[in-house]
């Protein structure tokens, strides 16, 4: 991602999934709700147009990502798998006792935006490099302010994440936290990373 740009690895995700919804069979397995605010939220905050999110849940779309499935079986259908299995991880957490999630590399996904009205006793933090989170706040302005969703926009390879939430009043260093980082691990090569501070699930 260039340091002034939006990533567009978070949007070709965020637009997978909406194409994942118009496969048959997803929504057995993706989350409610998952497709439909995705596509409003890449709306509301400009990244892309109604006319390529239409074009995103087209058919024609749908059997591109399949045709790729030769080449790398089960692709297109692991992305709703891995939203329905960080999400299931989330909720698993917060009834064992979890009060803060903190989302790392949080793109356009809304999981967050989903889950702090039913988890009203739960902060949620979503940390991204400021190129795509200012367009992700400018979705949540649009779509509605949760108060208990906190968008931090930093870039972590210039502070720790420790140092991060630190400034935040709502972040509680003692709190059980569940922290996700869906699609982001992958990229941290062999970079040693502190969590100090952290409980982590």
């Amino acid at each position: 991602m260039r340091r002034d740009k939006p990533s567009r690895t978070a949007r070709k995700v965020a637009l997978t999934v909406v194409a994942l919804g118009a496969k048959s069979g997803m929504d057995r397995i993706l989350p409610p709700s998952l497709v439909q605010t995705t596509e409003a939220l890449l709306v509301a905050s400009g990244v892309v147009g109604e006319r390529a999110v239409r074009w995103s849940r087209s058919q024609r779309i749908v059997s591109i990502y399949e045709a790729f499935d030769g080449i790398l079986p089960g692709q297109f259908e692991a992305f709703a798998r891995r939203k329905a299995f960080c999400e299931r991880q989330v909720r698993d957490g917060i009834s064992g006792g979890a009060s803060q999630v903190i989302v790392l590399g949080a793109g356009y996904d809304t999981m967050g935006w989903r889950l702090a009205p039913e988890y009203p006793g739960v902060i949620f933090f979503e940390i991204d490099h400021p190129a795509t989170a200012r367009f992700k706040a400018k979705g949540i302005d649009e779509m509605g302010q949760r108060s208990n969703l906190c968008l931090i926009a930093e870039d972590l390879g210039k502070q720790k994440l420790v140092d991060v939430l630190k400034g935040h009043k709502s972040w509680d260093q003692k709190a059980q936290t569940i922290i996700v980082a869906e699609g982001l691990v992958m990229y941290l090569g062999f970079y040693p990373i502190s969590t100090d501070g952290l409980e982590t699930m």
